[in-house]
This record gives C-alpha cells, structure tokens and sequence, in this order.
C-alpha cells in the first residue's frame, strides 16, 4: 500500500499533467502556443505549449498553464509538425558523386563538408531524418558511426550499407555489392548485423534464390528490408510472401503486373518513342507505362489487385515522385536521379504529341497513387536525388494537386516514413518521450498548399537550427542560371555578408567538380580562379566520370564543336583519370569521320587504360540515332557485337538500327540471332515477323 502511495505523485505528474509539477521544473526549450499536428489521429490540437528536457519531449501542456525554461521560442498560433524524414537517400548524391565513381573513403579532413551537405540538402527544408539507401561499403565504420552518435547541427541518418546484388559478369558501380550465392547472402547479412546495421537494401537484380535466403537471415537479427523490384527478376508479390514490406519507387508497381521484356518495347512503338539514352528519358520511360496501362483494362485490374494485396500485407512504397514529374514538366522544381549534367530543364526530346500524352501519363500515375492510398497502402516519401529536402516539399505539393488532403499529405511526411523503417519508438509523432526533432510553419499549410514551402523553425534534437548559407553553393546556382560574369560579379557584392560562412575550400572543390561535370567550362573556370586566389596552397583534384559526363552533356544538347573542345581540354589538363572507350571512339567519329573511330576501336579495346563497357556502348549507338546518325549509330552497334557476342541485347539493338536503315535482311539476321540467345525476347519476335511479312 505504501508503494502505491509513493507512486502516486508521479503518476498524476505524468497523466494529468499538472501546473505545480510543471513549475517545480526548469525545462531547455519550450516552443509555446502552437497549434500540433497529432500524425497519428490526423488532428490537429490547438493551443499547447511542447516543453523539452535535452533532446527529448518532457511534457505537452494546454497553452494556459504555466512552465519554467531556459529558453522559449513563441509559436504564436502556428503549426507545429513532427520532422519530416525521407527514406531514400544516398550521400553520394549529396557529395556530388555518381553511382559509378566515388571516394574510396570518406577521409577525416572531409568529415564537416560531408556532414553539412546533408544540413545543406535535408535539415534546413525540414527533413530531420534520412535514409541511405546505398552507399561503399568502405564508407560505413565513418556513417555507422553519425547514426549512432546523432547531433543536433545534422539530420538523423540511418544507413542500409551497400545496395545488394545478386553476382553478374560485369563492373558493378562502387555502392553495388554482390552476392555470390544464398550462403554468400546469410554471411553478408550477418556482417552487417555485426556491425550494428538495422536496415538494408536489396536492389533489382537480386535473385530470387539469394534474396530468399537473405530475408530469412535478416528476420533473425530484426533487419528491416527495403527492396526494389523493377526488373522482373522478383516481382512485388514474391517479395511479400517471403516477408518483405518496403518497397522502393511508385513506379516499381509495372514490372509487377506486365513483363518489360515484352512491354517495353511494345510501350515504346505505342507512342513512338526510343530506348531511353538519357536519365531523364528513362523517368519518362517509367511514367509513360501508366498512360500505357491506362488504355488497358486488364492492366489497370491487376494493378488495382496488386494495390489490394499491398493493403493487406501493410506494405509500404517510396515514392520518387518529383522526379519523375521533372522528367514530365509538371512540377517547378526540376530533379533528376542523377544530377550531373547540371540542369534546369528534362533532357527529353519529344515532339509536342508525346509531350502531351507524357503529361497525362504523369496524371495518371498521381491518380494511381490516390487509388493505392485510399485502398490502404502506405506511402512514404522517398526523393532519391541530389536535392532531396527541397525536392520533398515539392513533392508533397504534388499529392496535394492530386487530391490528397494535407492531413495525409503530413502524415505521408512524417509517420508513415518512420513507422516502415522501424524508427517511431522515438520519431515520427510529437509526444512526451520522443525526440524533439519538430518543424515551426512561419505560414499553415493548411491554409494554402503552397505554404510547405515557407519558411519554418527546425528543431532537431530539441535545439533550433539554423543554417549559415554558403557562398560556394549560391554561386554554383547563380553560375548555372546567369553565367560566369554575373556569378563572380555575385561573389565580389557578397563575399563580407555575414550571413554567409567563410569560404570553404571543399565547397569550392566540390562546386567546380560539378560545373565542369556539366560541361560548363567557362564556368568552372572562373571557380577554379577563386580557389587559386583564396586557397593559393591547395590543388584541385578530379575524376574521369565527371569529365566523362560533361562531355556527354554537351553531346546531348547537340553541341557537338562544344563537346569535342570540352573532350579535347580534359584529356590535355587530366590525363591520368579513367578513361572510357565508347566516348573515345564516339568523339573520334564526330570529330574525324566513321573509319578513323572504328580505327581507334581496334587499337584500343584491349587497352587497360580504357573501359569498354556494353551498356554505355549500346546507349552511345542510341544517341546517335537520336541525332538522326544512322549509319554511325550501326557501326557502334557493330563494334559492341564483335565486343560482347554473346549478349542478345548487342543484336537486338543493331537489328533495331538496321531497320531504321531500311537494311531489312540485316535487320532479320540480328532479330534471329538476338531471340536464338534469350528466347524470351518477344518485342524481337514481334519485330522479326513485321519484317518478314514486309518482305
């Protein structure tokens, strides 16, 4: 009886949240008189006051009752929200780096510009918490360390080691890990359990055997699986009876429902549209199969099924909207999956019928997504791209538009994120033991949409957070958006602003990395200028990948003088970075004729030096066919037939170039000898028997 006697005022302190026991305590932060969105009910309750101990929510109390704190920040009626979390993320995006080439490491004297490119990206818009997705595995004793040592100068991460892939016979990019077969599997996840791992990746080309084995092991130690399936190897359904929940991409619901080896092609001829040679026109791709769908009732049936059998497994879906709305001009803000070249604008070249049906495509893949919320299945937001904070609110702006209401819209933003990654123990609602990771709306949006973008007070770990801008980024923009003259002219006004840190050379490394990834010589120029003048000791590193990119940039908006220049210059300033051999031979022919690059095909192809690699091969023959150079695309298909002889795809490509030829007996000869290495080439047999009867 005693004991219950003693346990008593701490219990009503606790429930009834009395004013004496609030005054008895000195609080670190109280943010008073807001109105908090409760992520949970979807309601909103007005007038409380959310009283902080150190990183945590101590008490929520009604507006009239009074506090003691050591600091207060005045809410003044405005809305209050959890912080917001993306899950999918990769900091090599942020670091500017892309899938193929990364630091090996992240060294110490790169700690703080890593760190606060991710402030830079996420913290400020709002987004308290991410999600890698895939990163070297090289990077992670650095990484596993920030997640276990959260502070509140950065957002909360979360890492899920390296992307996992079954073995392949070809050069995997740095954050792809394969597995060699199902116990490889069990031992990877064990390694990762080990180390202290609570989530992984596994990517589109883990096979069903080792992502069997993988999922039971993982069970054991209580990993969270994220998953994307868009390769027809595993399709959602499978991956749901093994146990898997987290799905990746909206748009990874259409290999689940039609096989692309049949139906992409047969989507492509529909509205008269090529293989993808470009990111941006692979999102299209991907958005174009709902316009597709759309037009087929049994399509759209199973996908409605599918959305059912999601429901009722709890499933969850990243959603990668905004950028596949950049790809179809139907937000304001442009991303892509991959952000070298730096850009404003899709690279998409579509006549203005297939731009209308892309943007009615991009209609119906919003409206799909409202059939799959409304039947149950639970979104999340996931930007995967360079600019993932800002890309976030703009697409939050996006479901609204849709028709989602902005209860749902917070939630999808908050809770929902949380809950499928296993982390709303301790985020994801505003409630009396939780970190106090919150968002101050200086506007409601609830009162307009548009107001996601307004200005807010984040506090992250029960700390306000505030970001000093960065002269090396602003100039970046200000360099892509009015060239070089008016960038520098920017930096000479604005170089003493103290609301500026100090120049950082790392920013600045980062920067001309990026512009001249781009192609954007003049530009990167003038960056190297200020590096020069302001840090007169250091040296400024690059990567062939990068200098790879800005010639193809250059190349895909058909600036062929420009890019032979722009090749030209970084073989003459960096001649020890890789080098790759299709660009090589492409800027060979471009610049001196077809016989002289199949010349340097053939004194080259073994060269160590150079890589010869058959997707980026096939995707140069592509973008030859874009620039209407037919018989230059068939050398370069010819040329990746006699590298890699025994892939269906180097035949089938080249059949597809000889009909455009009007090379009908060619064209035959490589459909026969594409479908007599995988039988399953059915857009090939469809191909083969329009020819056949044509002749």
């Amino acid at each position: 009886m005693k004991k219950h006697t003693m346990l008593l005022p701490a219990l009503l302190c606790l429930v009834l949240n009395l004013a004496s026991c609030n005054q008895n305590k000195t609080y670190d932060l109280a943010v008073t008189n807001v109105n908090l969105f409760d992520s949970k009910s979807k309601k909103v309750l007005e007038n409380k006051t959310v009283l902080v101990q150190a990183d945590t929510i101590a008490a929520i109390i009604d507006v009239n009752q009074d506090f003691n704190s050591n600091k207060t920040i005045e809410g003044h009626g405005r809305l209050l929200t959890p912080g917001f979390i993306d899950t999918h993320t990769h900091l090599m995006q942020n670091y500017g780096s892309d899938e193929d080439v990364a630091p090996e490491t992240i060294d110490p004297e790169d700690f703080e510009l890593v760190r606060g490119l991710m402030s830079y990206h996420y913290l400020s818009h709002g987004v308290t918490t991410i999600i890698d997705m895939g990163q070297p595995e090289t990077w992670m004793d650095v990484t596993l360390n920030w997640q276990k040592n959260p502070t509140p100068e950065y957002p909360n991460l979360f890492i899920c080691g390296g992307s996992i892939v079954s073995d392949e016979d070809r050069r995997q990019p740095q954050h792809h890990i394969e597995v060699m077969n199902p116990e490889d599997g069990r031992k990877k996840v064990r390694s990762y359990a080990e180390k202290g791992l609570k989530h992984m990746k596994f990517y589109r080309k883990l096979r069903k055997p080792d992502m069997e084995a993988m999922v039971d092991e993982a069970k054991k130690y209580d990993i969270t699986i994220n998953t994307h399936t868009d390769n027809n190897v595993v399709t959602i359904d499978e991956a749901m009876e093994m146990g898997i929940l987290n799905f990746e991409h909206f748009f990874t619901v259409t290999p689940s429902i039609l096989n692309y080896d049949e139906h992409w092609k047969a989507m492509n001829s529909e509205f008269g549209i090529q293989m993808s040679p470009s990111i941006d026109e692979f999102s299209a791709h991907m958005t174009f199969f709902f316009r597709y769908i759309k037009d087929k009732p049994e399509f759209e049936a199973k996908l409605m099924s599918l959305f059912d059998r999601m429901a009722a497994k709890g499933a969850s879906l990243s959603t990668a909207i905004n950028v596949l709305a950049s790809s179809a001009g139907k937000t304001d803000f442009f991303t892509s999956f991959e952000y070298f070249p730096i850009r404003r604008s899709p690279m998409v070249f579509y006549s203005e019928e297939q731009q209308r049906q892309l943007e009615e495509a991009f209609d119906f893949m919003m409206l799909y997504a409202k059939k799959a919320h409304e039947k149950g299945v639970k979104l999340r937001i996931g930007s995967d791209c360079r600019f993932g904070g800002k890309a976030m609110l703009y697409e939050l702006m996006l479901f609204h538009k849709a028709g989602f209401s902005m209860e749902d819209i917070l939630q999808i933003a908050t809770l929902n994120g949380y809950e499928s990654m296993k982390l709303d123990d301790d985020y994801g609602s505003i409630e009396v033991g939780k970190k106090a990771d919150m968002l101050l709306f200086e506007k409601n949006p609830f009162d307009d949409y548009k107001n996601i973008l307004s200005k807010k007070t984040v506090i992250k770990g029960g700390k306000p957070f505030k970001l000093k801008k960065s002269l090396a980024y602003e100039l970046l923009d200000i360099m892509v958006d009015d060239g070089p003259t008016a960038g520098i002219a920017w930096f000479d006004r604005t170089k003493s602003d103290k609301a500026y840190g100090p120049l950082n050379s790392d920013e600045v490394a980062n920067v001309f990395s990026e512009l001249l990834g781009t192609g954007k010589v003049d530009e990167a120029q003038g960056v190297f200028g200020l590096f020069s003048k302001y840090f007169p000791d250091l040296k400024m590193g690059i990567d062939g990948n990068t200098l790879n990119n800005g010639t193809y940039a250059l190349l895909r908006n058909k600036e062929e003088k420009k890019a032979i220049k722009f090749y030209a210059f970084s073989r003459t300033n960096f001649p020890k970075v890789e080098k790759s051999l299709p660009l090589a031979i492409l800027i060979e022919t471009l610049d001196k004729g077809i016989p002289t690059g199949k010349k340097l095909f053939e004194e080259l192809k073994n060269d160590i030096e150079y890589d010869l690699n058959e997707d980026e091969m096939n995707g140069v023959g592509y973008l030859l066919l874009q620039s209407e150079k037919i018989k230059e695309a068939i050398e370069f298909f010819k040329m990746n037939v006699s590298a890699f002889p025994d892939s269906w795809n180097v035949y089938d490509s080249l059949g597809e170039a000889y009909a455009l030829d009007n090379q009908k007996a060619l064209a035959i000869k490589n459909y026969k000898k594409s479908i007599e290495l995988n039988p399953d080439n059915n857009y090939g047999k469809e191909q083969l028997k329009k020819l056949s009867a044509s002749n």
